[in-house]
Formats: C-alpha cells, structure tokens, sequence
C-alpha cells in the first residue's frame, strides 16, 4: 500500500473533528429549514442523475430559509447541493444537506467533509485564514490529515503561500460583489509539484464569497458559493 503522501504527490491540480451533538435552538432551526426543503425546493436527483442544486434567491425566500445557504459543487462526483447552516463548533461552521451530508468550514476556508464517500478528514485553516487578514503575498504552513490504506490518520505538513491576484466582481446566484482574489499553493516538502492550488474570492469585510478549495486526494476540488439573502 502507497504512503498516503506518496499518493498526494501523484495530484497535480486534480479538477475532478469529530462534530457536535445537534443540540439547542441551531439544531430546532435546521430541522425545521430542512422539514421545508423536502416539498423540491433542492433538487435531489435520482438514480440516473446526481442532484443539483436548482434554488433561487426568491425560492429560498418562499420557503422561508432567511439563514445562509452554502452551494457545493462537486466535479469529481457530478453534484451540485445546497447545504443549510446547522451548527457552530469550535469557530468552525458546519453545513449540513437534505441528506445529512456535511461540510466544515472556518470564515469560509474548507475543515472537512463528512457523507460524501472518501472524504476530506481535516485540514488545518488558521494560518491560511491568519494570512488572508493581512492581505499580501505570504508563506506559513497547514497541516492535512488523512485516512491511510488501513484507516488509520496520517498527518502531513503542507508548505503554502499566498498571492494576491486581480480585484472580481463574482456573481453568487445572482448578486454581485467586488473582491480580491486570491491564489494558495500548497507543496508536501521536498516535492515540486503542487499538491493543490486553491482559490478565493474575499469581499468587504473578509467574507469568502466564492472559492475553489481541495477537498482531498480522492474528491479533489469542491466550488463554494456563500448565499446570503
């Protein structure tokens, strides 16, 4: 069985936290948002189709969701969904679809995955977020951990730098805002080659728009869109 960094190596640019107990009023609310979703709003696909994710900002509305809605695309799967906030852990967000797959995410810098097959165990975020707040080009460390071929956690230390690039205006299902965007690279030492390129979209404020984050070796790249109505 390849090392689980040795595989790591073999991704150039692929395109394809244990969570808490639902407990309290987040928990109430997000049952309730999701109870709604039930009547087509998201569609959820069948067997010859993945779900997509089909909601407007005026059938959100209708449904009465006035929370944030993150929309996942997902090329290695086919999917696009749509996930509600469900609860707030640690700093971190944890979005949750119809189907109680999971998405963590701290300030809009992807954590992990939960539900949708091999998914992406954990990746460190403070210093990526630590160096988006400064806002210049920077280097600093992450730490990704892993499921090796027996299951057990690896841990490696991705070496990373930040650059700024042009200033966007992004379209987030239909409203536009103006940000800079940025471009992270992230090297397993003594490698070359990239183990992932990322992208953000930051606006006013710090808020992460839009972005392009790795989600591991095998569902490589996930688009995030952050919709606030």
């Amino acid at each position: 069985m390849k090392p689980l960094l040795a595989s790591l190596a073999c991704l150039v640019l692929v395109s394809c936290g244990v969570l808490g107990g639902g407990q309290g009023d987040n928990a109430s609310t997000a049952a309730q948002a999701l109870n709604m979703l039930r009547g087509g709003l998201f569609n959820r696909g069948d067997d010859a189709a993945p779900p997509q994710f089909t909601a407007t900002r005026a059938s959100l509305r209708e449904a009465g969701i006035t929370g944030p809605v993150l929309v996942a695309r997902i090329e290695a799967l086919g999917i696009s969904a749509g996930l509600l906030q469900y609860q707030e852990v640690r700093g971190a967000t944890v979005w949750r679809s119809l189907d109680g797959d999971t998405i963590t995410t701290a300030g809009g810098l992807l954590r992990n995955t939960r539900g949708f097959g091999t998914d992406l165990h954990s990746l460190e975020t403070a210093p990526l977020a630590q160096a988006l707040s400064e806002g210049g080009a920077t280097e600093y460390s992450r730490l990704f951990r892993g499921l090796d071929g027996l299951s057990q956690v690896e841990t490696h230390r991705l070496y990373c730098r930040l650059e700024p690039q042009t200033r966007e205006r992004v379209d987030v299902l239909g409203r536009g805002y103006d940000t800079q965007r940025y471009q992270e690279t992230c090297n397993a030492q003594d490698r070359p080659v990239p183990i992932f390129v990322n992208t953000y979209w930051q606006g006013a404020g710090g808020t992460i728009w839009q972005s392009r984050q790795w989600a591991g070796p095998d569902l490589g790249y996930v688009e995030l869109e952050e919709v606030r109505n």
